[in-house]
């Protein structure tokens, strides 16, 4: 986190050390996507929605702060909103069931036409 720490009765506010270059390992990267409800080993395919939301900012209207026993947590200054999680990740566990119901459908669409071409020859 960089700048100074503002103070708001016993809690610090932080500013976010947001890093465009920084580059999640391996390891990181499985374990957001567990966070987020992808089974690494059964869907592959969903890997790349654990690979962006990793890095990915945080809305300009939250903040990382901190509570007197160091724990980090969001706060959303807009609305007064606060959140141990940080706020991308309700977005990529919505985007993990949108995209598996996608899959999903696509494949049932492919099952159906490789049946039709069987039935057909």
């Amino acid at each position: 986190m960089a700048g100074r720490p503002l103070r708001i009765g016993d809690q610090l506010v932080l500013e976010e050390d947001y890093d465009e270059t920084y580059i999640p390992s391996e390891q990181e990267i499985l374990e957001f996507a567990r966070e987020i409800g992808i089974d690494p080993i059964k869907e592959p395919e969903l890997m790349w929605l654990a690979r962006e939301g990793i890095v990915a900012p945080l809305p300009g209207e939250w903040k990382p702060c901190q509570d007197i026993t160091g724990d980090i947590y969001y706060f959303n200054f807009a609305n007064g909103q606060s959140m141990w999680d940080h706020p991308c990740d309700e977005h990529y566990r919505s985007l993990v069931i949108q995209e598996r119901a996608k899959l999903s459908t696509s494949g049932a669409i492919k099952k159906k036409k490789k049946k039709k071409e069987k039935k057909d020859k």
